[in-house]
């Protein structure tokens, strides 16, 4: 095993399974207990109630620990994740709402993405799945227009913009969830309707000139001005993740966009530091530094895609060489740093905010387990 991933297997395990005091049902049920790649400490006493149970900074670290379990490395990583959706699960509901869209949060889907893996053996889960599946397919399809290619958009209950915008980060939290809950019930009707929406935003959001994508727009012409690694980098993992589950033209034709919008972030990978930087394609000045979680995202997109045979086979050695980057860069003693906090939506040009680079936040560190288990599963 080489050095990072041995560095990378004793961070996570330190962070995670192996943590004192780190049981995940303990955590939610006191109010008082942070899980440790919580820099935000979310909790109901702060405001954050919604992010604290359901939300996607939780779900990508589990689902990492998950593809762990996969790899073969060991029940207690699947247990850990067991652990957590049973403390969260509540009568078939969720726990927590959030005020993204009607009933749910959009981001709540991105844990819900892990229920489909365990369908035959959980029934208390699966009725949850079930029940997740009704509110987003059903009580929620009038917040999906046809005119943004019938794709969820995100909004505010306080109705601050950007209101009813598609966001990248939305298509990996929702559509994944939807594409395995479809596959797993050979619903193809919505597994053509899953892949219509990743169509749109490869038409609607790219921009011409130079392949990359826009965070959040309603079509062409109302876009975000900037492109956000972590924005693209969701939608890398969306890519990967969704097209996993069709198959036909719909498989071949967007695993050519997914070859496509990798190849045009290639000409952006920083030579320093072998990471993508923040802003995908302006320079490395006034904060605009290399970013560690859209970095992660990548590398396991392009992992999983090579392993699944969607893109090239050279982009699993890409991918294994933007990992081992990321580690040499960002992994600094017991934390995985330069996280950037917020990838505004709303064309906010807060990119130049140096404090905003945290380490040990969820949203890095749980690609970053997920990119790792990749490695195993390459290995």
């Amino acid at each position: 095993m080489s050095e990072a991933m041995q560095r990378a297997r004793a961070f996570i395990d330190a962070l995670t399974v192996d943590a004192p005091n780190a049981d995940p049902k303990a955590i939610v049920e006191d109010e008082d207990s942070f899980f440790k790649w919580d820099n935000e400490h979310r909790s109901r006493k702060n405001g954050k109630a919604f992010l604290y149970h359901w939300s996607y900074y939780i779900g990508v670290v589990m689902e990492g620990l998950y593809y762990m379990y996969e790899a073969g490395q060991g029940e207690k990583y699947r247990d850990y994740v067991l652990r957590y959706l049973h403390a969260v699960e509540t009568d078939g509901k969720l726990n927590q709402h959030a005020g993204y869209v009607v009933e749910h949060g959009l981001d709540c889907y991105k844990t819900a993405s892990l229920l489909p893996y365990i369908f035959g053996e959980d029934a208390e889960l699966k009725r949850l799945a079930d029940s997740l599946w009704h509110d987003l397919n059903d009580v929620n399809a009038p917040f999906a227009p046809k005119d943004l290619g019938y794709n969820y958009w995100h909004c505010w209950d306080d109705g601050k913009p950007p209101r009813y915008k598609v966001w990248l980060d939305g298509l990996y939290m929702g559509q994944v969830f939807m594409a395995r809950y479809a596959r797993a019930n050979n619903d193809l009707p919505s597994l053509k309707r899953i892949a219509g929406r990743l169509d749109w935003v490869n038409s609607e959001l790219k921009n011409p000139e130079n392949g990359l994508l826009y965070h959040a727009g309603n079509g062409k012409h109302d876009v975000c001005p900037f492109h956000w690694l972590r924005a693209c980098g969701w939608y890398a993992m969306a890519q990967a993740d969704v097209i996993e589950c069709l198959e036909g033209e719909d498989r071949k034709r967007l695993s050519a966009a997914f070859t496509a919008f990798l190849d045009a972030m290639l000409p952006y990978l920083d030579a320093e530091s072998g990471m993508w930087l923040n802003l995908i394609d302006q320079p490395p000045v006034n904060g605009n530094l290399p970013e560690a979680s859209g970095t992660a995202m990548l590398s396991y997109a392009m992992l999983k895609g090579a392993r699944l045979q969607l893109i090239p086979a050279r982009y699993a050695t890409l991918g294994a060489q933007v990992f081992d980057a990321l580690t040499r860069h960002s992994l600094k003693g017991d934390a995985l740093t330069d996280v950037y906090l917020v990838a505004a939506a709303s064309g906010l040009d807060n990119y130049r905010r140096l404090d905003y680079y945290m380490p040990q936040e969820g949203k890095g560190v749980g690609p970053y387990i997920m990119a790792y288990a990749e490695m195993l599963k390459k290995a």
